[in-house]
């Protein structure tokens, strides 16, 4: 049975020591799957239904796509538009749909984090992520090729927050809202918050064990709040975020049509590259992609996170698997969270049978 086969997998790979934690759940059109394994750390509390994992880069589709999407449907945005219309220190070549489609010619990470705990600059943290990302020289022309980037999502979150007259987190809300995503939030760190009961990632030299608080070292040293990662969201908002998306280009989702959802999932903006806008492909090289072997490549986007997290839409069923794990759980940096991937493939192929059956 391919349920049991899934709730294997995910125990095998606690066990090897990938994770600490895994919550999965696999859907279509009028039936879905949710498995749950594992602890909050490795002498944690068993994860329940409610436990909110750090989705990391899973920000970038389920938060500042959204939020850009909703924008340039309400006409606040435009994917053509220059960014530099409301974000003045980006060179005015650069578009929104540039941005959204990580060919902005921003390199693809920086150690900003660095700059702003070293107290080289002074500031407002989340102020000064924003300046130090859009004042970062460019790699390469914009629209000449893709190449994934936090920076791009760290300079779009705020220029969706100019365009939208509101802080990202409530533009964020605002756009899942419809949904009922209840778990759904962000940790702003300046207000001091954590979350209680979120899986531990990394035990880290400066911070401790991150524990309720973002993992991602820039959105960690920018306030917690960010397009690039800093959200967190529990299996079944995950799964409900999921599904609405798999069906969106037939059915639109959130005030956003079905026209700009397709627009948003087969538009490249730079040639030869996988990624549109805020969502990647699979890779058609067998034994490549994280989605597994068996995942549909027609008519399929997903996005992974680097804290152990993914998701995959086959929208031509309307079909989804989502993956939430907490990897980097103690270290990221040990042979076994490099299990990811296989975790990944395997349980793509699993969920991929459970959809077409």
């Amino acid at each position: 049975m391919i349920e049991a086969a899934i709730d294997a997998l995910l125990a095998e790979a606690i066990d090897a020591g990938v994770c600490s934690a895994a919550a999965a759940s696999v859907g279509a059109p009028g039936r879905r799957t949710e498995w749950l394994r594992g602890r909050t750390h490795t002498a944690g509390v068993p994860i329940g239904a409610t436990t909110p994992f750090d989705l990391a880069s899973v920000t970038k589709p389920m938060a500042t796509a959204m939020v850009a999407l909703t924008l340039v449907e309400a006409g606040q945005l435009a994917l053509g538009a220059s960014a530099a219309r409301w974000l003045p220190a980006l060179p005015a070549p650069i578009t929104v749909g540039h941005l959204l489609g990580h060919a902005s010619g921003l390199p693809a990470h920086a150690k900003l984090y660095e700059r702003i705990w070293g107290g080289e600059v002074q500031g407002d943290p989340r102020a000064l992520l924003v300046e130090l990302a859009s004042t970062t020289p460019l790699a390469y022309s914009p629209g000449e090729l893709a190449v994934y980037s936090d920076l791009g999502f760290i300079t779009l979150a705020a220029v969706c927050e100019r365009a939208g007259d509101a802080p990202f987190e409530e533009l964020v809300a605002d756009a899942l809202a419809p949904l009922g995503l209840v778990g759904t939030r962000f940790v702003d760190l300046r207000k001091g918050e954590r979350l209680a009961g979120a899986p531990a990632t990394e035990l880290d030299v400066r911070r401790g064990l991150v524990e309720g608080e973002v993992h991602d070292e820039n959105a960690h040293a920018g306030g917690g709040i960010a397009g690039h990662a800093g959200l967190f969201a529990p299996i079944g908002d995950v799964a409900r975020f999921a599904a609405a998306m798999a069906t969106a280009p037939e059915l639109g989702v959130a005030g956003i049509s079905a026209e700009l959802m397709r627009r948003a999932f087969t538009t490249a903006a730079a040639p030869a590259t996988s990624w549109r806008l805020g969502w990647d492909t699979p890779s058609v090289v067998p034994g490549v992609s994280h989605a597994g072997d068996r995942w549909p490549r027609d008519r399929a986007v997903g996005h992974l996170g680097y804290t152990g997290t993914s998701v995959w839409l086959d929208w031509a069923r309307g079909g989804y698997a989502v993956l939430l794990t907490n990897r980097v759980h103690p270290r990221r940096h040990r042979p076994e969270a490099m299990g990811i991937k296989e975790l990944r493939r395997r349980f793509g192929d699993l969920a991929w049978a459970m959809i077409d059956r």
